[in-house]
C-alpha cells in the first residue's frame, strides 16, 4: 500500500506495528498522544486503501481490527472503522461485488497476519505472564482493587518455578529452562518495539503542536 505521509516529522514505521502498541498500551500513561497519531495515520491510510479499491480497503479495515482489537470498541476517533465493517456485512447480502470482495479481503488478511508470526506468540505471552504473577503475585487492595505486590522471587526463581510447573504438566524436556528464557526474551523485544511506536507517535504529535496554525 502505498505510504500517504512524507514530509520532516518521523514517520511510523509500520502502521500496524503502531496499531498493536494502541492495542497493547490503550488506556495507560502516556498513550494518549500516540492514539491521537494513530487516528491522524490510520485515517489517512484508509483514503488511500480506498483510492486503490474496494478489496483493498476491505483487507484494510479487516487487518485493523485483527491487529487492534480496542477498535471494536469504537474509540473516539476512531469510530469508522467498525462503520466500515458494519457496511461491508450490510451490502454483502444484496450485493454480489461487496460479497466477493469481503471474502478475497478475507484471504488476504489471512495472509498478511501469518508472515513473520511465530506459532509459540500466545506461548511465550503466558509464560511472561506467568512469570510476571509468580515475580509479583496480584491481590486485593480495599482502595484500589487488584494490584501487584512487592517482589516475591527473582526471576530467575520464577523462570525456575514455571518450568517445574511445565514438567509436571507435559513430562521432563532437556532444554525447558533455555525454551523459557527465550519466550520470555522474544516478548521483551516485542513489548520494546512496541513502545518505539509510541514514541515516535508521540514526537510526532509533539512537532505537529509546535507548528503555526495555517502552514
Amino acid at each position: 500500500m502505498t505510504t500517504p505521509r512524507s514530509g520532516t516529522r518521523p514517520r511510523v514505521v509500520n502502521l500496524f506495528e503502531l496499531a498493536e502498541a494502541v492495542g497493547l498500551f490503550y488506556g495507560a500513561k502516556g498513550a494518549k498522544a500516540a492514539i491521537e497519531e494513530f487516528r491522524d495515520v490510520a485515517q489517512d491510510y484508509r483514503h488511500v486503501a480506498k483510492a486503490e479499491g474496494q478489496v483493498a480497503w476491505l483487507t484494510y479495515v479487516l487487518r485493523l481490527l485483527l491487529t487492534c482489537p480496542v477498535l471494536l470498541q469504537r474509540p473516539s476517533g476512531l469510530e469508522w472503522v467498525t462503520d466500515d465493517l458494519q457496511w461491508a456485512l450490510r451490502h454483502r447480502k444484496v450485493r454480489p461485488d461487496v460479497d466477493r470482495d469481503f471474502w478475497d479481503a478475507m484471504k488476504k488478511v489471512r495472509g498478511l497476519l501469518t508472515q513473520g508470526r511465530p506459532g509459540n506468540k500466545v506461548r511465550d505471552f503466558f509464560r511472561y505472564e506467568c512469570v510476571l504473577n509468580l515475580m509479583y503475585p496480584v491481590t486485593t487492595h480495599p482502595e484500589f482493587g487488584l494490584v501487584r505486590t512487592k517482589q516475591r522471587v527473582s526471576k530467575t526463581k520464577a523462570v525456575t518455578e514455571l518450568a517445574d510447573m511445565e514438567e509436571r504438566r507435559d513430562g521432563p524436556r532437556p532444554d525447558l529452562l533455555r525454551e523459557i528464557w527465550r519466550s520470555l526474551q522474544r516478548v521483551d523485544d516485542y513489548v520494546e518495539k512496541l513502545k518505539a511506536q509510541l514514541e515516535i507517535a508521540r514526537t510526532n504529535q509533539a512537532v505537529r503542536a509546535r507548528k503555526p496554525r495555517g502552514r
